[in-house]
């Protein structure tokens, strides 16, 4: 076998000929010579190089042309061809290429398909072939004859399936596929137009058929296309159902069209129209919804939503977003509207907002017209020689409303609102490296104005707070079989004042104090006989130790204690708890216990494994098997398997005690190669009684798929259909309790 550049090995041949004829002292006359040189020329035209191998090679150069016998392959440009015998035109670029045992390989770019005969041009890209294959990953299309023309290719005899088991081999014929005789792509017009589609199930015709399939696949800033929803058919007490019939198709090359339509019964329907549309210009794209639904108790409902956003790629750097929806009847629990102007400048933000609340439980519409925020921050000093003065910053916030409620003309209510808050902290080490020192001053002033009742409230309050955080401190124990312990421990430590002013703040104590110690704790071991590589397993037992105390008249008060962490035990197998008291003032006498704890273990295990002893191996339905001595089958059955265990307390001497204790347990398991049972299970152990169970039965049909679902003392469905995502929603059978 041979493998060199096309076009040097033709001048070669070329040079040969021309050499043995003059070595026998022949001579040509000169349109010989001439003819010579015009099918070099023409050759030399074909500016794309050739590659090929094959057993056999032979070349006409008076013809121009190759032909090339056993295990044959030709490339050309972008394009591949395997078979057992090619023919090649290297003037015009005519194909010819057959193959007896094994089908046609044909690539095109990153595209392979499959023929039993080609003929092709290369140059013009037209031509026809024989029993077409074309493999995709989740469909197959077969074709008795492939006619590609310069506007359009068309198909006879077309069958498509998704058969997983026909895709992988494990079956000569698929259980479910789609037949047309004609079907033609028409890529100038851009669309898909096929004759009458059947659907045959283990090859006799269902009672199921297209009279026709339109599609057209234009597409829209190559995010969009058109195409037909297909409806999805149910039941639901007793009654069949049809969702989501529809189409949709651009508009123009910056809109976008789509409709749909559901039926539940005579009474009861819904139509949904959506508008999508993207300018280029500002790089603006958003979407006009309408939708209209007819209910059962004679009551009509539509919703109006228009979604819109844009980002202005200039110095000014704005940007505009809104979301409007209109419900006539509230029937969601709450509708959001809101238009907001974003724009950014060097330290600050500006924002401006409207909103428009729909409730449904308080059947009113609230308006906030406008809603302004001005957002600064800024260093204060920037002296980079002075480490401390550059790190102190300053942010400011400015929030300004007005807001309008409106409920069922009865009820109509204004306000105003004013909200400023100053936040400055600054960063400085102390002792370096061992201490880190945060101060942080929050101050906030609270203004507001309501009517009809003309009523004036105002609020201000000042915190300061600073954090002391101290480098870890950590201790290593190391046992005779190298296992290592190791303590690792960083305090931090915690100064918090809120400052209310008299004249806001009615009380006799104008100050509140606070004092944190955190202690956050790692205990880490580490096993010599659980690591891999540099990596060993590492547990965590206390995470966090949280202490509060309150400072009141210069007295210190415990206000709360609180412990926390999580142990990874094993690989599968991790737990977390938290613990604490909470403390509160002397004359409610008062305080709360609690604790909660949970564990969970993962496993993946198989109930019977594969035994060596078991050597006989056969097939059964598609599928290979190991068999006993008695010839019965033998397989894994896979089990997955988590336990969680929850477990809660609040001891409030106010209040109730609550206290919980669950045990959950999730799995599936295959029961067979194509049966799978899922579970979920929440057993309460104090009340001794199952709180909740969930029990799902899947079943793998080949081409279907069927599932039970049941759900103890609620409800249950039941499923059939399609796994083609393509198609499943044209064959299905889903009916609910």
């Amino acid at each position: 076998m041979h493998q060199i550049r096309f076009s040097v090995y033709i001048i070669i041949l070329f040079i040969s000929s021309v050499s043995i004829f003059y070595g026998n002292e022949k001579k040509e006359n000169d349109d010989e010579i001439s003819n010579h040189h015009d099918i070099k020329n023409e050759f030399f035209l074909l500016k794309d190089i050739f590659k090929y191998k094959s057993d056999i090679q032979e070349h006409d150069i008076k013809e121009g042309k190759s032909y090339l016998k056993g295990n044959a392959t030709i490339e050309y440009h972008n394009t591949k061809v395997e078979a057992d015998y090619i023919e090649f035109d290297w003037k015009n670029g005519d194909l010819y290429a057959k193959s007896k045992e094994k089908s046609i390989f044909f690539q095109k770019e990153n595209q392979q398909y499959f023929f039993r005969t080609i003929h092709w041009n290369l140059n013009k890209k037209i031509g026809e072939a024989k029993n077409f294959f074309l493999k995709e990953k989740n469909h197959i299309v077969i074709a008795n004859d492939i006619l590609k023309r310069k506007e359009d290719i068309l198909m006879k005899k077309v069958i498509y399936t998704s058969d997983p088991f026909f895709l992988e081999n494990k079956d000569n014929f698929p259980d479910l596929y789609l037949k047309t005789e004609k079907l033609k792509y028409s890529y100038s017009k851009k669309y898909i137009f096929s004759s009458p589609i059947f659907f045959y199930l283990y090859r006799v015709p269902m009672p199921i058929f297209f009279p026709f399939l339109y599609m057209p696949i234009t597409k829209l800033n190559q995010t969009s296309y058109s195409g037909i929803m297909y409806p999805k058919f149910g039941i639901q007490n007793k009654k069949i159902y049809m969702k989501d019939i529809g189409l949709f198709f651009p508009i123009s090359n910056f809109l976008n069209f789509k409709m749909n339509a559901s039926i539940y019964n005579p009474e009861t329907w819904k139509i949904k129209t959506k508008i999508e549309y993207k300018l280029n210009k500002y790089n603006d794209h958003g979407l006009i919804n309408f939708d209209y639904q007819n209910m059962s108790h004679k009551q009509k409902n539509y919703l109006f939503q228009w979604e819109h956003n844009s980002d202005f790629k200039s110095n000014s750097e704005i940007n505009f977003n809104a979301n409007i929806n209109y419900d006539n009847i509230f029937l969601y629990n709450k509708n959001y509207s809101y238009v907001n102007i974003r724009k950014k400048f060097s330290n600050y933000l500006w924002f401006m907002d409207i909103y428009m609340i729909q409730n449904k439980e308080k059947e009113e519409i609230k308006f906030l017209i406008p809603e302004l925020i001005l957002h600064t921050k800024n260093v204060l000093f920037n002296d980079k020689k002075n480490f401390f003065l550059s790190q102190v910053n300053l942010e400011n916030r400015f929030h300004f409303n007005n807001s309008i409620d409106f409920q069922k003309v009865k009820y109509f209510h204004s306000g105003l609102l004013l909200n400023h808050n100053m936040n400055m902290t600054a960063y400085f080490p102390f002792f370096y490296p061992y201490l880190k020192i945060s101060s942080k001053i929050f101050y906030q002033d609270f203004y507001a104005w309501n009517s009809p009742d003309f009523q004036i409230s105002s609020f201000q309050k000042m915190d300061f707070s600073t954090n002391i955080v101290s480098i870890p401190f950590y201790k290593i124990w190391k046992f005779k079989n190298n296992a290592l312990l190791k303590h690792k421990i960083q305090p931090i430590l915690s100064f918090h004042i809120m400052y209310f002013p008299p004249v806001f703040y009615n009380v006799k104590n104008h100050f509140e104090k606070r004092i944190n110690l955190i202690f956050n704790n790692d205990w880490i071991i580490k096993n010599p006989w659980n690591c891999v590589v540099d990596s060993c397993e590492k547990i965590k037992i206390i995470k966090e130790i949280n202490s509060s105390f309150i400072v009141d008249h210069n007295f210190i008060k415990w206000e709360k204690f609180q412990i926390m962490g999580d142990i990874d035990l094993t690989k599968n197998m991790k737990t977390k708890y938290k613990a604490g008291i909470n403390f509160e003032k002397e004359e409610k006498k008062n305080k709360m216990i609690y604790f909660d704890f949970s564990f969970s273990s993962h496993y993946d295990i198989n109930l019977f494994s594969i035994k060596n002893e078991f050597k006989k191996k056969g097939k059964n339905r598609y599928d290979y098997f190991f068999f006993d001595q008695n010839n019965y089958a033998k397989y894994s059955i896979p089990l997955n398997l988590k336990i969680d265990f929850h477990s809660n307390y609040e001891n409030d001497l106010n209040k109730k005690k609550l206290f919980q204790t669950l045990l959950s347990l999730n799995g599936s398991v295959n029961i067979t190669k194509y049966w799978t049972i899922s579970f979920h299970t929440d057993y309460d152990l104090l009340k001794n009684k199952i709180i909740f169970s969930n029990i799902i039965f899947d079943r793998d049909l080949r081409s279907f798929k069927m599932s039970f679902n049941w759900i103890r003392n609620s409800s249950w469905s039941f499923f059939i259909g399609l796994k083609d995502p393509n198609f499943r929603n044209i064959i299905q059978y889903n009916e609910r309790n």
